[in-house]
């Protein structure tokens, strides 16, 4: 049991829904939430319509994931994760791996690479001289929150930091790839982070910052700190590493995804 805890109950539900049969289904899904310093997941039910044999593994930043095959042909693929945490609410987890660890969070990725738009956000609220690293993460917090505009529908999965920065609009992913991206210019290792937070109704998308051997969580879409009521479910480098569903299959026609993410105070 995590001290200062308390107890929620969430649930993720992912569907896919194909305009023709579709066969040879090949998937892998990352929508199943981790237990760290910060939260111990205490039950976790995954519940797949068609039905089939699920694998369960670890990718190499330590997300779990299940993958399997649905061969008959089919027109819906539903897939749903519930379950219970208990969530702290210091909202920190330790950096306790080597230094090399590090390594993949303090370089550009392919969302976060820096065009003018970036260098020159980066030179007009830049980290002062002799100011800690933390402080100017909080102070960029506030700064991206203040400068950016939440409306969803002008970028999409692929919008870029540059890009969305440069149209002054976007959602949650944006948002975090565009503080990563200029933490990342400070010198500053950070993650992207995929999640559920209590009064969202899809899943939600966040930054940790390392300093002083120390991830803390971000939320620069509301302005705040990662408190008890985040649970996290994945992190990488930036959206890439942390698509919930991959998969290929036999068919034409079109797909239509719809999430639907719940959670809630646990009675019990």
């Amino acid at each position: 049991m995590i001290q200062d805890s308390r107890r929620l109950r969430f649930v993720y539900r992912m569907a896919l829904d194909f305009s023709q049969p579709v066969q040879k289904h090949q998937f892998a899904l990352r929508m199943i939430p981790q237990s760290d310093e910060r939260q111990q997941i205490t039950s976790c039910n995954v519940k797949l319509e068609p039905a089939c044999s699920l694998t369960e593994d670890t990718d190499t930043f330590g997300n779990r994931y299940v993958y399997g095959e649905i061969i008959h042909p089919h027109t819906t693929f539903c897939v749903e994760v519930c379950g219970a945490a208990e969530v702290s609410s210091k909202a920190l987890s330790l950096c306790d791996k080597p230094r090399m660890a590090l390594a993949p969070f303090r370089y550009m990725s392919q969302y976060t690479k820096a065009g003018a738009c970036l260098k020159g956000y980066h030179e007009s609220h830049g980290q002062k001289e002799d100011e800690q690293p933390y402080a100017y993460c909080i102070r960029l917090l506030h700064q991206i929150y203040e400068d950016m505009t939440y409306v969803q529908g002008v970028t999409d999965i692929h919008t870029t930091a540059e890009e969305a920065l440069a149209g002054g609009r976007g959602v949650c992913q944006d948002y975090a790839h565009i503080m990563i991206a200029l933490c990342r210019m400070a010198g500053i290792p950070s993650r992207y982070v995929v999640g559920m937070m209590q009064g969202e109704g899809c899943s939600h998308a966040w930054v940790e910052v390392c300093t002083e051997g120390v991830w803390h969580g971000m939320d620069p879409t509301n302005n705040k700190f990662v408190d008890d009521s985040y649970i996290k479910i994945s992190h990488g480098r930036d959206y890439q590493d942390c698509i919930v569903n991959r998969g290929t299959f036999l068919g034409n026609g079109t797909q239509m995804q719809t999430v639907c993410v719940r959670v809630d105070n646990d009675p019990v």
